[in-house]
């Protein structure tokens, strides 16, 4: 009896420990975690999500689940999820204008918006970001206020400059960035090079990017500058050019880079995408797709994107009669990412 309580203990701090490694969501209806918030003078986290969100997957797994992550949101702040397409999702993702997904908003504990993440957002980028947010740091309000009180503060100008940018006012955010060049032209901060990158992909031309790359040789942002210019090639399906730039990225920094294989995988499955979708699609294109797809697993092993992969390999071997392989492969999508789009096409083989 012994020997099977201490099997039976260990199994339940196993199961602990686990638990303890992601955040807990809260249960209830928005008015009711909203007042535990409250109670607990905490800041709530809401997550609006939709089931076809293949980037909210991603969240769940790889950055809900960190440990970093967890243990800071578990302490300070009260954690909530809701689909914002269904029950009093779809109400309260009206009244926060919310549009894309993954959105995570900050509220305090009056239900006032703090500020919010739009999309997707690696570990490294949304943990110091969910900080800040908690404790009042680098939120749209407090960069307002602290620019109130010194207009020429550059990190304050940066910060919001790229805050409005990501939320895709580019007009405003030009004022900011701008304002951080005007007030450091020597970059003794350290944020002017920022700046001009984002004034340069404000701007969308190729040859602001290429005075960037010049201008700032040995700047940490070369290699996001030249990531905006592989990926700014699927615009126009320019991919011979894409693979340039690519190459060159590879050889750089490795293509075990955590941003230069999401990209890359990203372009892929862009390139790939378009092969699926033509209408004479010919066998040497099916073979072409595959052959990518087959290059594009080695670049998202273990994201979501995997699932979109296997998907449509499913859909070359369809094509050229392989219904077998298309089903291990179509099998293997869902399997990540349990898709309503995956199982109408696994209805599609098997009719």
């Amino acid at each position: 009896m012994k020997i099977k309580s201490f099997f039976i203990i260990a199994l339940l701090l196993i199961s602990l420990r686990a638990t303890a490694n992601e955040i807990q969501f809260t249960k209830g209806s928005y008015s009711e975690v909203l007042a535990k918030a409250k109670a607990e003078n905490k800041v709530l986290m809401v997550d609006f999500y939709t089931d076809w969100c293949k980037w909210c997957v991603e969240l769940e797994k790889k950055v809900y689940t960190n440990a970093e992550v967890a243990d800071f949101a578990n302490k300070n702040q009260i954690n909530w999820k809701i689909d914002a397409e269904k029950g009093e999702g779809i109400e309260l993702a009206k009244k926060f204008k919310v549009s894309g997904y993954p959105t995570i908003v900050f509220v305090d504990a009056n239900g006032d918006e703090i500020d919010r993440i739009v999309g997707y957002l690696p570990v490294k980028d949304f943990f110091p970001v969910m900080k800040d947010y908690v404790n009042g740091k680098n939120t749209l309000k407090s960069l307002q206020t602290t620019l109130a009180t010194n207009p020429n503060d550059v990190e304050a100008n940066f910060r919001l400059g790229k805050k409005l940018y990501s939320e895709g006012n580019n007009s405003e955010a030009k004022k900011y960035l701008e304002n951080v060049i005007k007030n450091d032209p020597e970059n003794k901060s350290g944020w002017t090079d920022d700046a001009d990158l984002y004034l340069a992909q404000i701007n969308g031309k190729k040859e602001d990017i290429d005075a960037f790359i010049k201008k700032y040789p040995d700047s940490e942002l070369t290699k996001q500058a030249l990531i905006y210019l592989a990926e700014s090639t699927m615009e126009n399906n320019d991919y011979a050019t894409g693979d340039k730039y690519f190459d060159e990225l590879i050889t750089k920094y490795g293509k075990n880079d955590e941003e230069v294989s999401f990209s890359y995988g990203q372009f892929l499955l862009s390139r790939i995408y378009g092969i699926t979708k033509n209408e004479n699609i010919s066998k040497s294109d099916n073979m072409k797709g595959i052959e990518l797809a087959n290059t594009c697993l080695e670049y998202v092993r273990g994201s979501i994107n995997e699932a979109s992969c296997y998907y449509y390999l499913s859909i070359l071997n369809f094509n050229l009669g392989n219904k077998s392989v298309a089903n291990e492969y179509i099998d293997k999508a869902i399997n990540i990412f349990d898709r309503k789009t995956f199982r109408e096409f696994k209805e599609k083989i098997n009719k």
